[in-house]
């Protein structure tokens, strides 16, 4: 892997050589009411009398191929006075200012329809952007509902008793996807288990979706995707929202964002959350709690500095306390097999506090544009004391991050690069029955990323980090990604890369702690986290996106498949009823995963989603033999090999401003999924070893009086599709046969919630 560093850096030389050539760089701007440059985006800028030009781009920025023959430079933009320079000096970055026109033809007001869900063409990694249009179509109180309305991201409950929910991408679980917060960490350690939940839906101001291997710049743990979360921001000028929400299973929130521009260069935001499920519902008769009794509060206040000689920075603080009781409904009393068949309730009890100091600080080169370099940090303290019956696991994760970045460009815009060093703690207090699991993580890392843009059409984004992790010694991330228009309507993408993660498997699966099982660690490195090796993985894959214009409406088609393979995976294994077996992958294990997308405006604001994904997933697991240990490969246990998704989203227009109604609708079908073996138990106890398919529908809509107000209703399992019987021996949860983990599809019924949305911005 050393020389593999070294070959990176021979190719950027080479490259560099072959493909260098002269660019005229610079800006375009105009100068505001308040005195202040703003960027023009979107300009057009040529070379008078030639065939070469070229447009700004969102920040009016751009770089321009110099032909023989240059002399004069014509900026022009729709609303502004043209303006044509003499240029003398082309290796100077120069700042052009439009002034606006002064005899006009009037206000022309022009409509652009901006997509809920947007891809870029011209980003060489594959990214889905979902703003807040998106997140409206459905009831996103939290992160885990975010996705409702996305085929690329499987959202499933974890067990019948906590109300978890975790994600899953290319049919890996959870963890297996980085989760950052604007590019810093935002769920990894102790928040994997139920961090999901403590990001509110009306915080978020978009969300970007990536899959596979990202870039190595934000770490090395990526290897199914990224899930990236931009917050609602200080610098938004002055603006107001609230949001309530109650639905049928009682849980009622409330929500509040207040951003503040004190002056120029100062400006902060504050976030508020708080939410209750003070009633209990037991839909299915099994004395269990469909979902735990739930208090939280949460809270976020950041602020933002910039000054005029290109410094900016950020600092804030994350508080969070999240209480949920769930198990039995009160009064409910069984037989307690531990203490010689006296009565007792069976109860969960899941305690979370945490408390954050972040900040980002950045500097941009006045000297030199495309230099810059930035600093991230964060402190974090993260408490969790929670019992599932008899069993107890504590948890004190405490962390720090450091990470700082530079980047520039070799020659010109065609090389550019990112290279930088970090450092990420993790110290754990880990208690489970009677074992603790103590240990201090620190890792130390650095990367370097390239990226070669000769054209348009073409971008290599090449990077390697090395990082060096105290208990599991030296390793090395190498990760690819290519782009290619053969058009201006059609992109290819395709990727390569590795991503490392330390277990951290007692706090991901704490689902399997509300059973009989008896956990079970088999692993076999002595110093080793729970003795077992760290998890390494490689993905590969590619993606093609074409977009097209039928009938005069715009549409977008997808097709991408994706292959990770483990070199080594801590193998979670239920096959056995009674255990929970641990232990290092001791065969083959992978995911391959094909999926297809359209987008289409059907009819005129009745947009359209249709998609269908087949996963492949299977893992070696351990079986004895005549006293011979040997494996089986089986498909990973409840993922359902085929799914067809469809959404529809209607919009009637009043206004160019807002929709004044709103209707959206989602349906999927997923195909059965293989159940763990539960023979030897008593035949009412028993359970088939796969589960049948299954749809769920979800609709909402939605009324927006103005830009300030809006109504929404909605209903989540329309058709009341449930999973019988979810708990097995719920009479009897101190015995040797109960589980509630075994969970494959939904539990609580036809679901009505309803809401109101409140926005007040101060004009500028």
């Amino acid at each position: 892997m050393r020389y593999l560093l070294v070959t990176l850096l021979l190719l950027q030389i080479s490259v560099q050589a072959l493909y260098s050539q002269e660019l005229l760089q610079g800006a375009v701007v105009y100068e505001n009411s308040k005195g202040k440059l703003e960027a023009i985006p979107f300009a057009s800028v040529y070379w008078l009398g030639t065939n070469y030009g070229t447009t700004t781009d969102t920040n009016g920025v751009f770089q321009l191929a110099i032909p023989e023959d240059a002399v004069a430079l014509v900026v022009s933009f729709i609303g502004y006075e043209s303006d044509t320079l003499l240029i003398e000096h082309f290796d100077q970055t120069i700042s052009i200012s439009l002034k606006k026109a002064e005899n006009s033809l009037g206000i022309v007001e022009i409509e652009y329809r901006r997509k809920a869900s947007e891809m870029s063409f011209i980003n060489p990694i594959q990214t889905i952007n979902m703003n807040e249009k998106e997140l409206f179509k459905a009831a996103c109180c939290n992160l885990s509902e975010s996705f409702e309305t996305n085929p690329s991201v499987d959202v499933n409950f974890t067990d019948a008793v906590t109300g978890t929910r975790q994600i899953r991408m290319l049919g890996l679980n959870g963890p297996y996807t980085m989760i950052s917060r604007e590019n810093m960490p935002g769920i990894r350690g102790l928040g994997n288990a139920f961090g999901l939940s403590f990001i509110p839906g009306h915080w978020v101001k978009s969300i970007q979706v990536t899959k596979g291997v990202g870039s190595v710049v934000n770490g090395y743990e990526s290897i199914a995707g990224q899930i990236n979360i931009e917050l609602q921001k200080p610098d938004l000028g002055q603006e107001t929202s609230a949001n309530i929400f109650v639905n049928g299973g009682g849980r009622t929130e409330a929500n509040f964002c207040h951003t503040q521009e004190i002056s120029e260069n100062v400006g902060t935001t504050i976030l508020l959350h708080a939410n209750v499920r003070p009633f209990e519902s037991d839909v299915n008769n099994d004395g269990f709690r469909d979902f735990p009794l739930q208090n939280q509060i949460n809270f976020i206040n950041r602020w933002k500095f910039k000054s005029d000689k290109g410094w900016m920075s950020q600092i804030g603080v994350h508080f969070l306390k999240d209480d949920k009781t769930g198990g039995h409904i009160d009064g409910k009393m069984v037989k307690d097999g531990n203490n010689l068949g006296s009565l007792r309730s069976y109860r969960i009890d899941i305690d979370s506090e945490s408390l954050e100091l972040f900040g980002k600080i950045g500097y941009i080169f006045s000297d030199y544009k495309y230099k810059s370099m930035g600093f991230q940090w964060s402190l974090k303290r993260h408490d969790q004391v929670s019992s599932f019956g008899h069993r107890n696991f504590d948890v004190l994760h405490q962390s720090i991050y450091a990470n700082w970045i530079y980047q520039s460009i070799i020659g010109n815009t065609n090389h550019q690069f990112k290279t930088g060093v970090s450092f990420v703690l993790d110290e754990y207090n880990e208690q489970f029955e009677l074992n603790n699991f103590d240990r201090t993580e620190s890792v130390p890392g650095t990367f370097f990323e390239y990226t070669f843009k000769p054209n348009n059409n073409f971008t290599l984004v090449a990077g390697i980090r090395g990082d060096y992790h105290s208990i599991y010694g030296e390793f090395f991330t190498p990760r690819v990604h290519i782009r290619y228009a053969l058009n201006e309507n059609t992109v290819i993408r395709g990727l390569a890369g590795s991503g490392n993660r330390s277990p951290t498997v007692l706090i991901n699966r704490q689902s399997l702690m509300a059973s009989s099982r008896v956990f079970e660690f088999l692993g076999t490195t002595k110093d080793g986290v729970y003795g077992l090796e760290m998890e390494k993985a490689w993905n590969m894959g590619f993606n093609i996106t074409k977009s097209f214009t039928l009938d005069y409406r715009e549409g977008t088609i997808q097709l991408d498949f994706y292959r990770t393979v483990f070199e080594n995976q801590v193998v979670v294994d239920m096959e056995d009823r009674t255990k929970v077996l641990i232990y290092n992958l001791a065969g083959e294990s992978f995911s391959n995963t094909a999926q297809i997308q359209l987008d289409y405006e059907l009819i005129k604001f009745l947009d359209v989603r249709v998609a269908y994904r087949w996963v492949e997933v299977k893992t070696a697991y351990k079986t004895q033999s005549f006293s011979k240990e040997e494996t089986t490969t089986l498909q990973q246990a409840y993922t359902p090999e085929h799914r067809f998704f469809v959404n529809f989203g209607y919009e009637t227009k009043e206004s160019l401003k807002y929709s004044n109604w709103a209707v959206d609708f989602t349906t999927q079908w997923f195909s059965e999924q293989r159940i763990p073996s539960t023979s030897g138990n008593l035949a009412a106890n028993t359970r088939p070893t796969s589960s049948p398919d299954f749809v769920l529908l979800n609709a909402q809509v939605t009324r927006n009086f103005n830009k300030r107000w809006a109504v929404y209703i909605g209903a989540e399992n329309l058709l009341n599709y449930r999973q019988d019987n979810p708990i097995i021996d719920a009479n009897n949860p101190f015995g040797g046969e109960f589980d509630a983990s075994m969970v494959w599809g939904p539990i609580f019924g036809r679901n009505f919630y309803g809401g109101v949305r409140w926005k007040i911005k101060k004009e500028e």
